[in-house]
């Protein structure tokens, strides 16, 4: 089974490039679990016969632990520029029930050099990413609990 393991992370690896424009991800988590986890494609193509690997190897790596997550496999092209974020806080009038001082958040996302695209003041703000991995479902959830 190594030695087949091995030949299909060979496979992906050949496919994959330094600065390619497409990369594979579970379709519901953006997920890139091992063999893909760093890689890009330069083609759509490319990406879609790794995908298939993937699907192989984490089939084979079943065998020997049936527990293993699953993942739908799809493939994306990298966006332009990452989305930038600008948050600002101010101290408002009164105080919570906590006794701390209330504030106003304003958040501003944009991103792909155009001009500002989306902004929240007082709305709740829940980060599902960090250093580009989704979080946890444990951690979004205690950020809604603490009314971010």
């Amino acid at each position: 089974m190594s030695d087949s393991l091995e030949a299909l992370r060979r496979q992906i690896a050949e496919r994959a490039t330094d600065d390619g424009d497409f990369y594979v991800a579970c379709a519901e988590t953006d997920e890139r679990p091992a063999p893909l986890t760093g890689r890009r494609f330069p083609s759509e193509e490319a990406a879609e016969d790794a995908a298939e690997l993937a699907r192989e190897y984490r089939d084979l790596l079943r065998e020997s632990d049936p527990e293993l997550p699953e993942y739908c496999f799809a493939v994306y092209e990298q966006s332009g520029e990452p989305l930038t974020i600008v948050s600002t806080r101010e101290q408002a009038e009164g105080q919570r029930e906590n006794g701390l001082p209330r504030t106003s958040r304003s958040v501003t996302v944009s991103g792909d050099g155009e001009r500002e695209w989306l902004r929240m003041d007082n709305a709740p703000v829940v980060h599902v990413r960090r250093d580009g991995e989704p979080l946890p479902d444990d951690a979004v959830e205690r950020q809604l609990d603490s009314k971010l």
